[in-house]
């Protein structure tokens, strides 16, 4: 018998009321994920990313949404916990890291003080053992001179280091899981590649399982062992990176692919883009959701929504002409 998942997410569905009515932004989003494990979450801004990762930590304002499905942390459905009980997991057992760090971080408070406040909620210690703590966390994500950096402000310290605060608020606690939402995009180059390169060691030191939702397939093809391609709240393709990367089964996902500039070839063709934008939730296609997209779309996909089915080699895929689309590209470079 396998092992059981650290994080098991079930037929999701979040679903808000708004003046015009019911919208789902996450609708049926199904995947796990293991200990020491980190899977890659991506697709265009509008495709439920980040829905789905507020949904998992409850963070969204539920006198207006609505919840469907399980979300499973080791065994137990997060979903009907009470909102007292899931205080104490969230940030404890599962913490999320945010896309900007300026709005993750108080102005007026010191950046001790903030780390300091979830140790001593979640592991009711002393403020001058959680200060000490503080530190060691910046010690560990790599902050020079941690002794000096709790007594200052964010806005004392550079962009990079504020990332690296976010990082050591998230793990102060050592929870389970990460969640970490774009958490290097506003960085540079070298700085996003430092971070990418913490987190990795982070896990492997603390067996977490981190969940990376990003636009940057190269962040992806770096850090990730599995892929979870999204598009209009639902999970369209998912599979190992090395699988994905080298056969990918979906339409959208051949087409982000594509767009990824290349080192090699001719550089002076225009990038590959997908036509068309994400629809609107209110205007969700009555069959597949990429068909007004598709250069393979047809009847079927127009009128009846396909399952997302086992397509071997570890993949999962929502298509109804993966196959055949595969085998005439196949076939193409055989002929080559």
């Amino acid at each position: 018998m396998s092992e059981q998942p650290l994080l098991e997410v079930k037929d999701l569905k979040t679903t808000f009321s708004t003046e015009t009515g019911s919208v789902t932004a996450v609708d049926g989003v199904s995947f796990s994920i293991d200990k020491g494990e980190t899977i890659g979450v991506v697709g265009e801004s509008g495709c439920g990313k980040s829905v789905t990762a507020e949904s998992i930590m409850r963070l969204l304002n539920e006198s207006s949404t609505k919840y469907g499905g399980k979300v499973l942390l080791e065994g137990e459905n997060l979903l009907k916990l009470s909102k007292e009980k899931m205080r104490d997991i969230r940030g404890n057992q599962i913490s999320m890291i945010f896309q900007d760090p300026m709005t993750s971080l108080n102005p007026l408070q010191t950046i001790g003080s903030q780390i300091a406040e979830a140790i001593i909620v979640h592991q009711k210690v002393k403020k001058a053992a959680a200060y000490q703590k503080a530190v060691e966390m910046l010690r560990l994500t790599g902050i020079p001179a941690p002794e000096k950096r709790v007594n200052e402000y964010p806005h004392e310290i550079s962009g990079g280091m504020r990332q690296r605060v976010v990082i050591a608020m998230a793990l102060a606690c050592q929870p389970k899981v990460i969640i970490a939402d774009e958490p290097t995009t506003a960085l540079d180059v070298t700085i996003q590649a430092q971070i990418l390169d913490l987190m990795n060691d982070l896990k492997k030191e603390l067996d977490m399982g981190i969940m990376m939702i990003t636009h940057d397939l190269g962040v992806v093809a770096e850090v990730c062992q599995r892929v979870v391609v999204m598009y209009l709240g639902q999970v369209i393709e998912e599979g190992g990176v090395g699988e994905l990367f080298e056969r990918p089964l979906h339409p959208y996902t051949k087409g982000l692919l594509q767009s990824i500039p290349q080192l090699d070839g001719d550089r002076s063709k225009k990038l590959h883009v997908i036509t068309g934008v994400v629809p609107p939730l209110t205007a969700v296609p009555k069959g597949c959701r990429f068909a007004p997209r598709c250069a393979f779309a047809d009847e079927t996909c127009t009128n009846k929504a396909p399952e997302l089915n086992d397509a071997g080699n570890g993949q999962k895929v929502r298509c109804w002409h993966f196959e055949k689309i595969l085998k005439e590209e196949e076939q193409h470079v055989a002929t080559v």
